[in-house]
């Protein structure tokens, strides 16, 4: 929405003519002058048609109903791609000068259709990560929260993954294979190695204790 449409005072529809590069929409015009594009469909919802008489409050009115279904548009084709969580969704149209009411409206409605659900994300994400790169928790939770994703959701997520996936188990895992990457690295400098990188999955130092005094490490400097 522009300042000339946002700030028209109103008057008599003279002319509604389909846009030629975008058959979708309508251009009005008001008094003889371009006035506002709209979507056609809007048109017939608003009960448009020459001779009608608009209000500035009218026409706010309409165009907020464009705005709203432009920015409902944007939301979905974003969520076309993968899914979101809340946060990304908001950060997105916020990018797009997005009025905040009409970001509200918009989330009301993906919640509705059941197009965003944070718990249902939290979820799926986590299973994800822990598919393509396999963490710990500290770090997992990090990353969930930077979706934007609340407490009780990313707690729901984490108990689910370590159902799945036991800690200490996977930092056992990783902590061998990262072992036979050291060659013939001396055992402390290879132990070194190994925790540096567990702590890097975010692998809190209680498993990492536990997995290092149990990993066998050659020392061939002896």
């Amino acid at each position: 929405m522009n300042d000339s449409e946002s700030l028209h005072a109103g008057g008599i529809i003279t002319r509604l003519e389909v846009q030629q590069k975008r058959k979708n929409r309508c251009s009005v015009y008001i008094d003889d002058e371009f006035a506002f594009g709209i979507a056609i469909d809007l048109v017939v919802q608003f009960g448009l048609k020459k001779g009608t008489s608009l209000s500035a409050t009218d026409i706010k009115t309409i165009l907020l109903e464009e705005s709203k279904r432009n920015a409902k548009d944007r939301a979905i084709r974003f969520l076309s791609f993968r899914d979101r969580s809340e946060k990304e969704i908001r950060d997105k149209l916020k990018t797009l000068k997005i009025d905040a009411a009409v970001i509200d409206w918009v989330m009301d409605e993906l919640k509705r259709l059941k197009l965003v659900d944070d718990g249902r994300f939290a979820t799926a994400f986590a299973k994800g990560k822990m598919a393509s790169k396999p963490m710990g928790e500290y770090l997992l939770r990090r990353e969930m929260s930077a979706k934007g994703l609340s407490d009780k959701y990313i707690e729901t997520a984490i108990e689910q993954i370590n159902q799945e996936h036991d800690p200490y188990k996977l930092a056992m895992q990783l902590a061998e294979k990262q072992l036979k990457k050291q060659g013939h690295v001396d055992a402390v400098k290879a132990k070194k190695r190994v925790s540096d990188f567990l702590l890097r999955r975010g692998f809190n130092w209680d498993i990492i204790h536990d997995v290092l005094d149990k990993l066998h490490v050659n020392d061939d400097s002896e």
